[in-house]
Formats: structure tokens, sequence, C-alpha cells
């Protein structure tokens, strides 16, 4: 989000000093700011009933577009290794257990190049015509390998199912059907301020948020909840419901600052939510674990599910979640 800020102010400095006037923001001018927080302000000028600010609108667009594009261009220059290694891991699973299931809040493509990389087959609810559609009930499609000499199908491995749920940079609306197109002028996706949770009340992403909701009733669960910082309020009450009513679910938690997450006295960095999950594990909840890392230092701790060597207990507490 820092970056984000960055870019948005480096593209014109002297319209977004005039639009941070405007809207009330105090953060000086060298400093990095909160880019959701100045483009929700932003909006709630631009509607306006009454004199709305002409000028807001088109910040918002260009805001919008600056962010859309270092999405989009990220995936070029990305170290796709740590994605590519998860990928390997997590796809590989005995086929009697269900299908992996990774669910992000972002939008750019590091999950789908990964998974090219790895050789893993991504199942994300479009269709396979030249042109993908978005589809729902693509989420119920599958993969298997029919042989001549055997019984019955067999299910191929390494398939993993991939739900976006703000949207994706390479989304786009076209005859009021979602396809994905390479680079798309008006992506699909929700931008970073206040007025997600409603969004998300909408297609396609109220049907990835209802995979999301499905899969986390699902009973033995195991959950990895990764680089989250618990700040999307739609998000984490559902993550906080399922740890409450899901008895048999098993959740990992890894996130940097998450000390500071729990420390109600850290006034930028505190967390709720996290802190809520805190204090289920000092009440002695063991299906909870609670990491400070950094994604890239997370997926290095994952055993390969492949080999029997549990060499401490947060490895053997690991194991048990993705098996």
């Amino acid at each position: 989000m820092s970056d984000l800020w960055k870019k948005v102010r480096d593209k014109d400095t002297k319209s977004f000093a005039a639009i941070q006037v405007k809207v009330g923001d105090t953060t000086p001018l060298t400093g990095t700011g909160d880019i959701e927080a100045l483009l929700s302000k932003c909006q709630v000028l631009a509607n306006t009933p009454v004199g709305p600010d002409a000028t807001v609108g088109p910040f918002i667009a260009s805001a919008e577009k600056i962010i859309a594009d270092a999405c989009h261009g990220y995936v070029d220059t990305a170290d796709l290794s740590s994605h590519e290694h998860l990928l390997r891991i997590l796809a590989r699973r005995p086929q009697g257990k269900p299908r992996t299931r990774i669910f992000t809040t972002n939008y750019d493509l590091c999950i789908e190049r990964a998974a090219a990389n790895s050789g893993a087959i991504i199942v994300d609810g479009f269709g396979r015509e030249s042109i993908p559609i978005f589809d729902g009930t693509n989420f119920d499609i599958d993969f298997v390998r029919r042989r001549i000499e055997s019984k019955g199908p067999e299910f191929i491995d390494g398939v993993v199912l991939l739900a976006k749920l703000h949207g994706s940079v390479d989304w786009a609306i076209e005859r009021n059907q979602i396809v994905r197109r390479d680079r798309p002028t008006a992506p699909v996706i929700i931008y970073p301020r206040s007025d997600k949770f409603e969004l998300t009340y909408r297609q396609p992403f109220l049907e990835m948020m209802s995979q999301f909701q499905s899969a986390l009733r699902q009973p033995s669960l195991g959950l990895l909840v990764v680089g989250f910082g618990f700040a999307d309020a739609h998000l984490s009450e559902m993550i906080l419901s399922a740890v409450k009513r899901n008895l048999s679910l098993r959740v990992v938690v890894a996130t940097l600052q998450c000390e500071q997450h729990c420390d109600p006295a850290s006034e930028w960095a505190y967390r709720p939510k996290i802190h809520l999950l805190q204090q289920l594990v000092a009440q002695g909840d063991s299906r909870i674990t609670l990491l400070d890392l950094s994604f890239f230092s997370f997926v290095r701790l994952l055993p390969d599910i492949g080999t029997e060597t549990e060499e401490d207990k947060l490895r053997s507490v690991l194991r048990k979640l993705i098996t």
C-alpha cells in the first residue's frame, strides 16, 4: 500500500497535494500515507449531492489506473520462486483429499504465472473458451485422466482452485459478462477504499465470497492465512466466525508485525481481530498458531508432504494443517 501511495503521488505531485488539501489529508507530501483512506475520502467528495468537486473524479480515475498498471506489471519482474514452491507443495495432495483452495485479495497474476511455471493446473471459475468467460459453476470442474488400461478415470495431480476475492487485472466486462483479457482498459477489481464491503455484493465478487464462506465451513479444515493483516472487515469477520463455529478447523496466521497487531498501544498497527486470535491462543486454543513472518519466510517453512521428517513443533503443526 505504501508503494501505491508513492506511485499515485509521484504521477502529479502538485495535483496530489491539492487533493490532499480538499479531503483534509494531513500526510506530509514527502511522507507515506494510507492510499485506501485517501481514495475513500475522495469518493465521498466526488459523490456529494450538493456541489461535488469536479476535479476529484478525474483524480480517482487516474489513481485507479496507476494502481491497476502497477499490479499488472509487477509480475513481469517479480521473483516467483516462493509462489512456485508453495504451489508445488499445496497442489501435491493425496487423491482422497479435497483440492487445495487459494483465496487472495491481490489483483496481480503471480499465482497464475507461478502455476504455469510449476506445472499446477488452476481452476478459477473461467471456462475454456477462446476468450474465457466467468461462470461460478466452473468451480465445480475437475480434471481426470482416462487410460485404456484403467478401470476408471484417474484424478490428475496438481489441480488448485483459485478465487480472487477483489478481482484481477486481467478481468474485463464485455456484453454483461466477465471475461479474461490480457490488458483490459478497465479491469474488474475492487480498489482500496472504504466501500469494498458493498462492492462484494456484486458479481463476480459475490460468487468469490460465497466460495470462501463455503470453504470455511468444511469439516477438518486446514486454513493458512498468509500476508493478510485482517484490515478488511468483511473477510476478517468470516474467518473469525469460522474459528468460533468450526471446531475441527486448524488455522495458522502468518503476518508481519504480528506482535504489534496484538498490542492496543500500537495505534497504527493494532488489529483487533488478530488480538482476539492471540487471546484464544492464551486461553489454550491449540487450533490456532500465530507467526510473525513474511510470505516468503513462511513458504520456506512449509514441509514437503512427501517426506516424514518433523524437525520441530512448528513443522509438525504445518504438516497436520496441509495434509
